[in-house]
């Protein structure tokens, strides 16, 4: 099964952690049928990992969760 890590750098530990927290909500959405994804914080970083049945649905899951986390980390910035 295909498997990934990422890496996402926020400004602070405490940006990080509300970054995991509004996007783990996405977590249990039940349209997860082709991959499964796991986040966790390690101080002003979030790691995002993602296993999946094949290539394009791990492509498709970083993709989606790339663009959240840049969201986030823009919103960030600007508070």
């Amino acid at each position: 099964m295909p498997t990934q890590v990422r890496e996402f750098l926020f400004d602070s530990p405490k940006a990080a952690s509300a970054a995991a927290r509004a996007v783990s909500v996405e977590l249990k959405n039940t349209f997860e049928h082709r991959s499964k994804s796991s986040i966790h914080t390690n101080k002003n970083v979030v790691l995002l990992q993602v296993v999946s049945e094949d290539e394009g649905a791990l492509s498709a899951s970083l993709a989606h969760y790339s663009r959240l986390f840049g969201l986030c980390a823009r919103i960030a910035k600007d508070v």
